[in-house]
């Protein structure tokens, strides 16, 4: 098993079908009757058709309404404003990159592969790939320090997954240096990941193999040689 398996993903299972983290903190009103959180589900599919085929833009409460087949009142009921549907699609669109890393982790320990440093960013490409709605909000002017800050548990995730690929192929490094290890590919491969789809809306393939070999290094320079 190689990376390669990662990158073919399609991402057709994206978004969630249920609604992970949007609580209170979120959502205007927590729907928790069945035909209220599909009402709700609603919403966040026409913001994410909106976004993939419209862009950030079209991206108000009226066009979402309209989208969405409902009226505009029904958009308030759960969000105070297009910034909170943001947020909440930001939320969405992250846990399902936290699932494919966590994936990625499982797949290793049930059989390693054969290039660890590579797999998280074949991972992540494949996922932004497949949601040119997640691309329009990261990059259409959309993206705040609020969203940032919304989206950093799910991110804190994602390097427990990359640390428990670590431990596979670097079993004798100590767990601290594992688990900064697995901090820095987080920061370093999110700044590396949205350079290389800003360059191209697919992700410019000689970035991203350039990323992989400089976080491959980084990985060798600090744990050591596998």
């Amino acid at each position: 098993m190689n990376s390669s398996s990662l990158s073919s993903w399609n991402g057709t299972e994206l978004l969630h079908d249920d609604l992970p983290d949007l609580d209170r903190q979120h959502l205007r009103n927590v729907p928790t009757q069945a035909r209220s959180r599909e009402r709700l589900r609603r919403v966040l599919d026409a913001a994410d058709d909106v976004l993939a085929t419209e862009g950030a833009d079209a991206f108000t409460t009226n066009r979402i309404a309209q989208a969405a087949g409902i009226p505009v009142g029904s958009v308030y009921r759960y969000f105070p404003d297009k910034e909170a549907i943001v947020e909440a699609l930001a939320l969405l669109y992250w846990s399902d990159f936290e699932d494919l890393v966590a994936a990625a982790a499982e797949i290793d320990e049930r059989e390693p592969l054969t290039d660890p440093g590579s797999v998280v960013i074949d991972a992540l490409a494949a996922g932004f790939r497949a949601r040119p709605g997640f691309l329009a909000l990261w990059y259409g002017g959309l993206r705040t320090e609020k969203v940032r800050d919304a989206t950093r548990p799910t991110r804190t995730a994602i390097a427990r997954s990359i640390e428990r690929i670590l431990a596979i192929h670097w079993p004798a490094a100590p767990s601290p240096a594992r688990s900064t290890a697995a901090r820095m590919v987080v920061l370093a491969g999110d700044g590396l990941l949205r350079e290389a789809f800003r360059v191209a809306p697919a992700g410019d393939a000689g970035l991203l193999a350039e990323s992989k070999l400089m976080l491959d290094a980084y990985i060798t320079g600090r744990l050591g040689e596998v």
